[in-house]
């Protein structure tokens, strides 16, 4: 009898420590899930934000390119003869231009009301030398629906090629958000802006616009604007697996694609974050991730249900090695999605014998810094460096040396530089640093102390030192960062004129 009340006993404690274990052993499972799913989660999101990013800034790009084309085309000098006519299509009460020598990728169409001026034609021919990148960005831009440019002149140019019956120019058009919003009165920055979702009024479904406007010298001449099919960037935020649902966000919270049934153009308030990519959540017990695309007007957010959550986890049965194998690949998944990402992105905006910024780097970052200057109203000066003679130390030592001469120019500029300092390896041996300044009178002092840091640099062998000549200027409000750079160039020139080992700076800079 006490050795089966003792058998009871330890029969009550077995299976009390076995539940026990049962219980621990499913709560640590239901918690590991729950953590594993989030994490999960967050790494999806993770790709596929860095994806819809990786989309939107090569579009973001190509507009720029087409602005600063056209830009380029419509300053020369000389632009040679019209290579087209126009001709008039009295019904629509617009003028047609027709091509004489080529195939145009899109349709020109102006107001009949007035003849094209001398300064029109010379701005239709800007545009029309872009068939070139056009023709190419229709044919393997399937997710671009339209690329044009409206212009202040009254006259848009839309590619591909329709027929005038189905569209042509009209005075409304000026009453389209992206002309409001990319405007001088409403866009004095002349950045970039990003308008929609809104249905293609030709039938190609939701669209978002990146439009840019376009100046010359202190002239506004019209927008470039790009049109993007919402679908692409609805099957970018599928990409994957995740619970619930990812959203591309716009400016006033409209909702601009999913991963699920959708109604573009409705409006969400999530929390949004500017800073490293962590958890929130809302009054509902919803967790939500968020990360910018464009600062102030585009956000990636996930919304990660907590219903959906307990259920995924409660359903999540595999065994443990099974869910540690398919959580580890899909974090080595993640992780080399998001190397290889990282370095497209250093490799596109940085010098790889230097590790100083390329220009397109110099330019995008450049936008921020211009901005952070004109909101604190604080100078900002231009410096334009190159290695004297350095064509000679090629020669004399050949370009293994040379390319050391600049390895180590690049090393010293970065160990001289502060925190806002921008510096560039502009092409070849020439530099160019942007210097965020207290006061304009200190900018004499600040370059020739990155000079003289430069001049550190040695020719090896023989511990040979270097000299350097540099301009400098000090941007104008309102003037473009590239005529500063020219100004400091002309500078630097002078420089070289003078003897060089100098800097050279304007002593009246231009109102």
């Amino acid at each position: 009898m006490h050795i089966l009340i003792n058998s009871k006993k330890r029969l009550a404690i077995l299976l009390g420590g076995m539940t026990l274990l049962a219980v621990a052993i499913g709560s640590n499972v239901l918690v590991k899930n729950l953590k594993e799913l989030r994490n999960e989660t967050a790494a999806t999101f993770r790709s596929r934000s860095a994806l819809i990013e990786a989309f939107i800034a090569l579009h973001r790009d190509q507009v720029s390119v087409m602005r600063n084309l056209l830009t380029l085309h419509y300053q020369l000098d000389n632009p040679g003869a019209m290579p087209h006519s126009l001709r008039q299509h009295p019904q629509q009460q617009v003028w047609e231009l027709i091509s004489t020598d080529q195939m145009l990728a899109g349709t020109f169409t102006g107001s009949a009301a007035q003849a094209p001026s001398a300064e029109q034609l010379r701005e239709i021919q800007a545009v029309s030398a872009l068939d070139a990148q056009i023709h190419p960005a229709l044919a393997y831009s399937k997710e671009v629906s339209w690329l044009y440019y409206l212009s202040a002149s009254h006259f848009i140019y839309l590619a591909p090629k329709t027929p005038i019956s189905q569209f042509h120019f009209q005075p409304a058009l000026y009453q389209r958000d992206y002309w409001r919003d990319a405007g001088p009165q409403a866009n004095p920055q002349r950045r970039m802006i990003l308008d929609g979702p809104y249905t293609d009024l030709a039938g190609k479904g939701w669209i978002i616009t990146l439009a840019e406007p376009v100046y010359a010298a202190d002239r506004f001449l019209g927008v470039v604007a790009l049109d993007l099919k919402i679908d692409i960037l609805q099957h970018l935020t599928r990409v994957g697996s995740a619970i619930s649902d990812t959203m591309l966000i716009g400016e006033d919270y409209q909702l601009i694609a999913s991963n699920q049934a959708f109604k573009p153009g409705a409006r969400l308030q999530p929390p949004l974050s500017d800073g490293p990519l962590e958890w929130q959540q809302d009054a509902n017990g919803d967790a939500w991730l968020s990360t910018p695309v464009v600062k102030d007007e585009l956000w990636v957010v996930h919304q990660l249900k907590q219903s959906d959550l307990l259920w995924a986890a409660v359903r999540k049965s595999r065994p443990t090695w099974v869910m540690i194998a398919l959580a580890s690949l899909l974090g080595v998944l993640a992780w080399r999605l998001l190397g290889a990402l990282g370095a497209v992105t250093r490799m596109t905006h940085t010098d790889p014998l230097t590790q100083l910024l390329n220009r397109r780097g110099l330019y995008e970052r450049a936008e921020g810094l211009l901005a952070l200057a004109e909101r604190k109203r604080l100078p900002l000066a231009v410096l334009l460096m190159d290695v004297d003679h350095f064509k000679r130390i090629n020669d004399t030592h050949g370009h293994a040396v040379g390319d050391s001469v600049l390895s180590q120019l690049g090393e010293h500029l970065l160990r001289v530089r502060r925190a806002a300092d921008l510096i560039c390896r502009w092409g070849g041996e020439e530099f160019v640093v942007l210097m965020l300044l207290e006061h304009a009178d200190d900018a004499l002092s600040v370059a020739e102390r990155i000079r003289q840091e430069a001049q550190h640099t040695r020719i090896q062998p023989g511990d040979v030192p270097v000299t350097l000549s540099g301009g400098l200027a000090i941007l104008q409000p309102g003037e473009p960062l590239d005529q500063a750079i020219k100004r400091a160039d002309q500078q630097l020139y002078a420089a070289k004129a003078n003897g060089r080992n100098q800097i050279r700076h304007a002593v009246a800079e231009p109102g």
